[in-house]
């Protein structure tokens, strides 16, 4: 069972973007706009409070502390602060917010805060409450509390903005909405998140799994790329096994999608049965946009539609295909796009057709590429003459509703599910896959040793299979349907 922590891993991978942009934009954003706001300065002033009740110096603290909170609430009274504000040409309204006036814990000391653009007039301000109040005690509050002033000095450093601190919490705040978005996008995300929902979500086997190839290596050939390679390979295992359990001869693969890379994998697959000594005919049955005549650098002057075009049974040999590279594989291309495929596929002719393929000698496997399966209806009449298929599932994107959608339409054609092959497979796991691979690619020198096929596979390309020695040329994702 898979580490949980390795979905966590590739989560973190798959919105690294997201998070580094959150925490730039928010963090530069809020560094820009700090820096174009107007520096604001705070100038402080201290009244210490003294009330004379008593001859004992502790009565005398008592009292003094117990009028604080009062004396304190009196400070930004219209009294004191109205005279002020008109005299520097403000509305009372505009000089209140600029006041704050707080007591220190356990002490006499009233601390009067006065934050302005200008920090001469902020501390000149400041003072002049302190003032004030000091006078307005003396003449209206019946002269018991004295107040010994601590002038306000201009101050020489803005309280605000600090563009630096305000760029981290920005940051912070980036980062925080950044964390709160993928935590939505993976709620809503319908795509499989482990190999194992394969089985639980579709009841199908897991055949193989085909990690996503960089930019690097989707230019090499296939032989060139182990963790590709070795997919294909298992693949190949996979269907043998199920041909030997329960024998076929015409398979199909499709996807639920466009894109997802079927056409890719079955050219790959085709390639890697016939270098196992099967033969193999592979066919190019899209229609709509067939790709492996490019694939294999083919002509595609006749090919797969012009069975329907022309009296099919004078075009046994055509309907072989052409010869490629690798002796026992032969590639019939799709040939002229017809404006009607779906009718010619449910055509009577269409019938007399794939039962010939079931007949065709001397193939071993006869591998349809298909048009993706739920944007037409082409697969679907295909599945009926098929008698196995594979689905092959773009694991970084298809949604599992989709995925059932995809099985339940080719459930209902009767045709065999053989399994799942899933592409791009981008989690951890497939890690250690591309290690060890590498590990035993590199660890002591390899024999090149020719593959020579039996003579009986022979007949598929013409030539003498005793003396041919195989050579693969095999493109990885570049055909991606």
């Amino acid at each position: 069972m898979r580490n949980p922590l390795s979905r966590y891993i590739l989560i973190f991978k798959r919105w690294a973007w997201l998070i580094l942009l959150g925490v730039v934009l928010c963090g530069c954003g809020t560094y820009v706009v700090t820096k174009l706001m107007h520096p604001v300065y705070q100038a402080t002033s201290l009244l210490v409070l003294n009330v004379s009740v008593s001859p004992s110096p502790y009565e005398n603290t008592t009292a003094s502390l117990e009028l604080l909170p009062t004396y304190t609430q009196l400070i930004t009274t219209p009294t004191i602060l109205g005279p002020i504000a008109s005299k520097h040409g403000y509305t009372l309204q505009q000089l209140t917010p600029m006041v704050a006036v707080k007591t220190q814990a356990n002490s006499q000391v009233i601390e009067v805060d006065v934050q302005n653009q200008d920090p001469r007039l902020a501390a000149q301000i400041a003072n002049e409450i302190a003032q004030s109040f000091a006078q307005f005690s003396t003449s209206n509050l019946g002269g018991v509390a004295q107040f010994q002033i601590l002038p306000a000095q201009q101050p020489l450093q803005p309280i605000k903005p600090k563009p630096s601190l305000d760029a981290l919490i920005g940051a912070v705040v980036g980062l925080g909405l950044a964390l709160a978005l993928i935590v939505v996008f993976e709620w809503l995300d319908d795509r499989l998140t482990q190999p194992e929902e394969v089985q639980s979500l579709l009841g199908l086997d897991l055949l193989t799994t085909i990690p996503v190839l960089t930019r690097r290596q989707r230019v090499k050939n296939a032989e060139d790329t182990p963790a590709l390679a070795e997919g294909c390979r298992i693949l190949c295992a996979s269907l043998n096994h199920a041909q030997a359990s329960k024998p076929f001869k015409l398979l199909m693969i499709t996807s639920a999608l466009a894109g997802e890379g079927k056409s890719t994998v079955a050219a790959n697959v085709a390639s890697f049965l016939a270098l196992s000594g099967k033969r193999v005919l592979l066919v190019d049955a899209d229609l709509r946009h067939p790709v492996l005549n490019h694939h294999f650098q083919l002509e595609n002057q006749q090919g797969f539609s012009n069975a329907f075009l022309d009296t099919w049974a004078h075009l046994d040999v055509d309907l072989k295909g052409q010869p490629t590279e690798v002796p026992s594989l032969r590639v019939l291309t799709a040939g002229v796009l017809p404006s009607n495929p779906t009718e010619l596929l449910q055509s009577p002719l269409a019938q007399q057709l794939f039962q010939s393929f079931k007949e065709m000698q001397p193939f071993d496997y006869i591998i349809f590429d298909t048009s993706p399966l739920l944007p037409v209806a082409d697969t679907l009449v295909l599945a009926s003459y098929m008698q196995a298929a594979v689905l092959v599932v773009d694991a970084s994107k298809t949604p599992r509703s989709v995925l059932m959608r995809a099985k339940q339409a080719l459930s209902k054609t009767g045709v065999q599910l053989v399994g799942v092959a899933l592409n791009k497979c981008q989690w951890p796991d497939y890690g250690e896959i591309r290690e060890y691979l590498n590990e035993i690619e590199h660890e002591r020198p390899r024999a090149d040793i020719a593959l020579t096929l039996p003579p009986q596979t022979a007949p598929t390309n013409g030539h003498a299979g005793d003396d041919k020695t195989i050579t693969l040329s095999l493109r990885s994702q570049q055909v991606d349907e």
